[in-house]
């Protein structure tokens, strides 16, 4: 009988493991607690969504051993039968996955030994009888050559499959598959050499093992997507519902008046202009919105994501997706203000969502009549704003119905500078780089000194957000949003 290692790697479906601070923060201290020759390991629980081409595993929690519940006098992860027996009965109180996470010795592989084929063939079948129609999920993390190494299984279906990649909230680490190192083999890229020589051969490799997200691709998304594709990102997803305007093109880079003439989708466009940026990067374009499922499916498999629109609901689902499902997100905007003919606030924003941070509705982001509107059918809008125009008539609260919201104006050197910076930032995680410097930054380019402020906004005990860190879809029904149904479909372009 061939052993469940050789099993798994005959497996295609594609897994992808994320976590993210604090819980991937006390993992790291409790598996390596006996460092650097033994192991240490705990059970954990996950959240998970299953879409058409991956199957997304979110670190939610651990189930910390306490003395006793780990031999420490034997050199591997022995685990008593008592505290299994906790585990399995705290999963038919929560319903995320379940699973054993554990180390193995410095520069020892994170391959699975034969003791733990024989742990995990024992405890897939064992938790499907406390926690049924959901993954049993092991991982093992080493340190190889002062790297932080992962490699990971799910028993899902009937089925062992190997995690493709395992990706932590701005902490680089590489993923072994089947015994090898999934970066072992990297090319290098002459255009990219400038970036190279600044940040390291390694960063470069990270950026093309890497997926972006950019949602929205007018002025500042399509700036952040060039500044990607010129990086040498491997893959971009690209969401946009919207086609090219006449008036886009001072600001959509890539853009060209028979664009708008089309009235060609903008997401299309941005496709055919990374192509001639860089044919080897892969684009997924998405005519659509957040928090539309087909959207949600695509972006989960991000390193990062970033927010490049002025859409309230938008900005409410990505801050969504960070807590809910890992992913570390940046919104970003721009705003010009003036007064009596003068320019006075020339202002570009940056918000940081990671998953412990402080979500929109903490930040107090989203205005309540903006989110309402904006989720409305055309058909409402235009009876809302016809009730709204006879109330003004009768000398009544007109806003009661409709509220006039002012158009927020851009230029196009103000979103190319606000996109460039987000994708800089973007950079940065994923290189493991540097870190951006900030929780909610602002800046004003005609004040002195850029009138940069920093927000620091804590997040409230009682929100959502402090509940179900990692829950992914097994906390679908506190989502701080979902999608209308009279959005139109979406279509992968």
């Amino acid at each position: 009988m061939a052993s469940l290692s050789q099993l798994s790697s005959q497996c295609s479906r594609s897994v992808i493991v994320r976590l993210a601070p604090p819980e991937f923060d006390q993992l790291r201290a409790l598996a390596f607690r006996r460092y650097p020759h033994h192991e240490w390991g705990t059970f954990a629980r996950f959240g998970w969504r299953d879409t058409p081409d991956d199957l997304i595993l979110t670190l939610a929690g651990l189930d910390s051993p306490t003395p006793g519940d780990l031999d420490e006098d034997v050199g591997n992860i022995s685990i008593a039968e008592r505290y299994t027996l906790r585990a399995a009965l705290a999963a038919e109180t929560h319903p995320l996955a379940v699973g054993v996470i554990h180390s193995h010795p410095r520069n020892c592989a994170p391959y699975p030994s034969l003791i733990d084929d024989d742990m995990d063939t024992y405890y897939a079948d064992y938790f499907s009888g406390f926690a049924p129609g959901r993954p049993y999920v092991s991982l093992i993390l080493s340190e190889m050559n002062g790297e932080l190494a992962i490699s990971g299984r799910v028993f899902w279906e009937k089925n062992w499959l190997l995690a493709e990649r395992v990706v932590a909230e701005r902490s680089p680490l590489s993923t072994w598959v089947a015994g090898v190192r999934s970066d072992s083999q990297e090319s290098r890229h002459e255009r990219t050499a400038r970036l190279r020589a600044a940040f390291g051969d390694q960063a470069a490799a990270r950026l093309r093992r890497s997926t972006v997200a950019v949602v929205g691709a007018g002025g500042t998304g399509s700036a952040a997507i060039e500044v990607l594709a010129r990086a040498g990102v491997g893959r971009l997803i690209i969401v946009d519902p919207d086609q090219l305007e006449e008036s886009n093109l001072e600001r959509v880079h890539g853009s060209r008046p028979e664009h708008a003439i089309e009235r060609t989708p903008k997401v299309s466009l941005a496709r055919d202009h990374v192509r001639s940026i860089d044919p080897a990067v892969e684009v997924s374009p998405y005519i659509g919105s957040l928090p539309q499922r087909e959207i949600i499916d695509a972006i989960v498999t991000a390193d990062v994501a970033l927010g490049c629109t002025d859409q309230q609901h938008s900005r409410l689902a990505l801050s969504d997706l960070t807590f809910r499902y890992l992913v570390p997100s940046i919104d970003c905007g721009v705003m010009l203000e003036g007064t009596n003919g003068a320019v006075t606030g020339q202002i570009a924003q940056f918000v940081r969502f990671l998953a412990a941070d402080s979500c929109a509705l903490c930040r107090g982001m989203v205005v309540s009549h903006r989110l309402a509107q904006e989720l409305m059918s055309e058909a409402e809008r235009v009876q809302r704003r016809a009730a709204a125009a006879a109330a003004h008539a009768r000398g009544d609260d007109a806003g009661a119905y409709w509220h006039d919201e002012p158009q927020l104006n851009t230029v196009g050197y103000l979103t190319t500078m606000t996109g460039a910076l987000a994708a800089g930032y973007a950079i940065g995680w994923i290189t493991g780089r540097f870190d951006p410097p900030f929780s909610r930054l602002q800046m004003n380019l005609v004040q002195q000194f850029f009138d940069v402020t920093n927000a620091e906004e804590l997040p409230r005990s009682d929100c959502v957000c402090r509940r179900v860190r990692g829950w992914a879809d097994q906390a679908a029904i506190d989502a701080l949003i979902t999608a209308p149904t009279h959005w139109p479909p979406v279509r992968r372009v």
